[in-house]
């Protein structure tokens, strides 16, 4: 009669203790510690590789860790795998581990972050499902050549930076980027590709050979390229700004095509451009909100649809063609540029100035009637409003 009971009970207790085995955070420090996820389906906590593991380290059996999967500082850690995991509801977060070499995630594909900090030994991710889903990706001072394995489709934050091996970045699936987007310091001849990127909201470019959005369509934010070794930049599908588009310090560039903008809800900069000698590829430009901020050895401007800017424009080129500054005192006279006008023809140092205050300089003109192809706009044509465009989307 006891037995009736004490069975059940004892069942009971089991699986309470099962249960329990799958919650909490969870430090491992060797194979066998992990050995506890192999009965879980999912695992609610943090799951911490400690310091001290070392070798290989798998987290076999397990489906979804309902919490942060973190590593740091593990010195002696080589490898690291999980042969069912498929999502991360936390942080990704490997940062120090200097020998790990492997990273084996056959089956994940989302996760909420991504922070990888100082992997000097990682080369390649095995990552054979990929990785679609991610709020926020950071990579920063790794060994990884290209991010194969990382197949997002849209991502909130992606900032790559200081991994000097890698050469190429090609996320063909991301079609959406709702915070910013940034390389930097990577690989010297690093050619990026987003062929399918249509929105985003912040772009931030530096040190790259190659940067091909054929897509884009709106960037709700910036769009800012400093530093690069490209000779051109297209985009030829982006119609409209929410800020400030910058190209700086770029030697080789030498010409830029936006042939459907229309608006910019920002400034446009272009300083330092030693071989951008035309600025053009502008024409169906007609709305600039910020300032014109023009610094460098240029000797010809064209923006054939301009009817406003709502900023000042400060111009200075090393070129001795004045009729660069009468052509934009003329726009300034027809009220095309709202605000202060300081221009400057056979500047010494364009590339270091900036804050003159007055309008006219050497080799400058200021004639209001000269005739001029440099800047065509048409002071009669109607202003029209802002087009309306998505500003922000949706994280994962």
């Amino acid at each position: 009669m006891y037995t009736k009971f004490i069975l059940p009970a004892l069942a009971l207790a089991g699986s309470a203790f099962a249960q329990s085995s799958c919650s909490g955070d969870l430090t491992i420090r060797t194979s066998e510690d992990a050995s506890v996820l192999q009965s879980c389906t999912t695992y609610t906590g943090n799951v911490i590789i400690d310091t001290t593991a070392s070798g290989q380290i798998s987290l076999n059996g397990v489906g979804s860790i309902n919490g942060d999967l973190r590593c740091v500082n593990a010195s002696q850690l080589t490898a690291l795998s999980a042969d069912q995991l498929a999502t991360i509801t936390g942080t990704f977060d490997l940062e120090e581990v200097q020998i790990l070499s492997s990273l084996n995630f056959a089956n994940l594909r989302g996760v909420r972050a991504i922070k990888w900090i100082a992997l000097p030994a990682l080369q390649t991710l095995n990552f054979r499902t990929g990785i679609s889903q991610a709020n926020t990706v950071y990579i920063s001072n790794t060994g990884l050549t290209d991010l194969k394995g990382i197949e997002l489709t849209q991502v909130g934050t992606m900032d790559v930076n200081n991994n000097q091996y890698l050469k190429t970045i090609n996320v063909n699936s991301l079609t959406n980027v709702t915070n910013a987007l940034s390389f930097s310091a990577n690989g010297l001849n690093l050619a990026i590709q987003f062929p399918n990127l249509l929105g985003a909201a912040n772009l931030t470019f530096r040190n790259v050979t190659s940067v091909s959005m054929p897509s884009l369509a709106d960037v709700a934010g910036a769009m800012g390229f400093y530093s690069n070794y490209f000779e051109s930049f297209a985009a030829p599908n982006l119609t409209e700004t929410g800020g400030t588009i910058a190209f700086v310090d770029s030697s080789q560039l030498s010409n830029l095509s936006f042939p459907s903008l229309t608006t910019v809800n920002g400034g446009i900069q272009l300083a330092n451009n030693t071989k951008l000698m035309a600025v053009d590829g502008f024409d169906s430009l007609q709305r600039i909100a910020g300032d014109i901020n023009f610094y460098g050895t240029f000797d010809e401007v064209s923006f054939g649809a301009l009817t406003d800017v709502r900023g000042a424009a400060n111009v200075y080129t090393s070129s001795q063609n004045t009729s660069i500054c009468t052509t934009f005192q003329d726009a300034k006279n027809h009220q095309v540029i709202k605000g202060k006008l300081t221009c400057q023809t056979n500047s010494a140092r364009p590339d270091t100035n900036g804050s003159s205050t007055t309008t006219g300089g050497s080799g400058s003109s200021s004639t209001p009637n000269a005739a001029s192809n440099l800047i065509n706009y048409n002071p009669s044509a109607p202003l029209t409003g802002f087009a309306a465009f998505v500003a922000a989307l949706l994280l994962l």
